[in-house]
């Protein structure tokens, strides 16, 4: 019987030591689950705060991208139509050219027939002067 004596001991012992800081941690568990809860809520609140902000800046973003396209497509605007305006302006130039071209072509060939009329008169004049 006496290890039922030591048995009596050892059980009373756990139960008088163990058992009040099994309880305690018990306790302090639950304490801790508490906090934790907490703590999770709070950072679902900080989450929801800080997409919020994003989204706001993605908003601010995506107006100010808007912007700039605008601005880009009035600016690509302006010099599509500065580069008709040179185009067309090079294509009066073009026109005129071929047009003094055509009339230089007509005045060498006119200046030909002067060449050749000056010739013939001053062979004209030659026989008339040897007569």
């Amino acid at each position: 019987m006496a290890w039922l004596n030591i048995y009596q001991n050892l059980k009373q012992a756990i139960q008088d030591v163990i058992a009040p800081e099994m309880q305690q941690l018990r306790g302090d568990i639950k304490a801790l689950s508490a906090e934790t809860a907490a703590v999770r809520q709070e950072l679902t609140l900080f989450q929801t705060v800080v997409n919020r902000q994003f989204d706001a800046i993605d908003k601010r973003f995506d107006a100010l991208k808007d912007d700039i396209d605008k601005r880009f497509d009035t600016v690509d605007k302006r010099f599509d139509a500065a580069g008709d305006a040179v185009h067309t302006r090079f294509e009066a130039v073009d026109r005129r050219l071929d047009s003094i071209d055509k009339r230089i072509d007509g005045l060498a060939a006119d200046w030909r027939v002067s060449l050749d009329v000056h010739e013939r008169l001053a062979a004209i004049e030659a026989r008339l002067e040897k007569r």
